[in-house]
């Protein structure tokens, strides 16, 4: 009989079930998914827009949050220190009043938990839509792991759920719950679909980020953002993840991995200067189009 896989302490190394599934490229298909499942709650949409600047440096904030992710999970015990410690910098300054007169904080237990859960969901959710299915040995490691991430993140000791079946079910009762698309949470939404890349890369990414962003959605979410949705989509998401799992299956593991080792290498966050330049106002003129009547 095969020995149980062991769940380690934060930071992971290379044999972990994090590492597998985390250090794959592939995960961020999902990126837009989880920011949209985190926005659709609507105190977490309140400090997207009054603190983040996804909307005017969208790129450069996903370069950071992967970085700090990445750093966080895998980096050296002293540098995944470094990350928890600025997390928390960073979420002390996100509070405020949403437009319905709610308060927030991003330091608040149950956004933190939120806001991790669309991360660990979506993560395996892509994964296990081009490699193999985790055992369920595997997926419990995972949980486990994932939830000293957690921890990290600010989510105190005890206050995830317990078991991977536990989270799902915690997942669903958000989603069906507490979730509500507010015109922030559109906003984000609508800076999310068209990736603000250079012609002609923003007219090859568009359809496919569309695609898997909406294809991965919970249905009733799908719904509540107004997406529209039917059998032809669903055939072209099938067909797109199967030209993903052709692909992972002629590239090398190491060559699939070396994003994610790169990232642990550099002691800056990874910076495309084209995007520095040119990302914001792309971005910046497609809100502009949706503030027009």
């Amino acid at each position: 009989m095969a020995e149980p896989i062991q769940a380690q302490t934060l930071p992971f190394d290379r044999r972990s079930v994090s590492w597998k599934v985390a250090a794959e490229p592939v995960v961020f298909l999902g990126g837009g998914r989880a920011l949209l499942m985190q926005v659709a709650h609507p105190k977490v949409a309140a400090g997207v827009e009054h603190h983040s600047t996804y909307a005017s440096d969208p790129w450069a904030r996903l370069f950071r949050t992967v970085d700090v992710m990445t750093k966080l999970a895998f980096g050296s015990p002293r540098v995944s220190a470094q990350q928890a410690q600025l997390l928390d910098a960073m979420h002390s300054k996100v509070v405020g009043t949403t437009s319905d007169g709610e308060p927030y904080d991003a330091r608040d237990p149950e956004l933190l938990l939120w806001v991790w859960a669309t991360l660990a969901d979506t993560a395996l959710l892509v994964y296990e839509r081009v490699f193999p299915p985790l055992s369920a040995a595997e997926r419990d490691v995972y949980y486990e792991e994932w939830k000293l991430v957690a921890h990290a993140c600010g989510v105190p000791e005890g206050g995830c759920p317990q078991r991977w079946s536990d989270f799902q079910e915690y997942v669903a009762a958000v989603v069906r719950d507490e979730l509500r698309v507010t015109p922030e949470a559109r906003k984000v939404a609508h800076a999310t679909m068209v990736p603000p890349l250079p012609w002609p890369l923003r007219a090859l990414a568009a359809p496919t980020n569309q695609l898997m962003t909406v294809g991965l959605f919970p249905p009733s979410l799908r719904e509540e953002f107004g997406f529209e949705w039917d059998g032809r989509r669903e055939r072209q998401l099938r067909a797109a993840f199967k030209r993903v799992r052709l692909l992972m299956t002629v590239t090398p593991r190491l060559a699939r991995k070396l994003p994610s080792r790169y990232t642990l290498r550099r002691k800056t966050p990874l910076r495309i200067p084209w995007l520095q330049r040119h990302g914001a106002k792309l971005t910046q003129r497609r809100m502009a189009d949706l503030d027009r009547p």
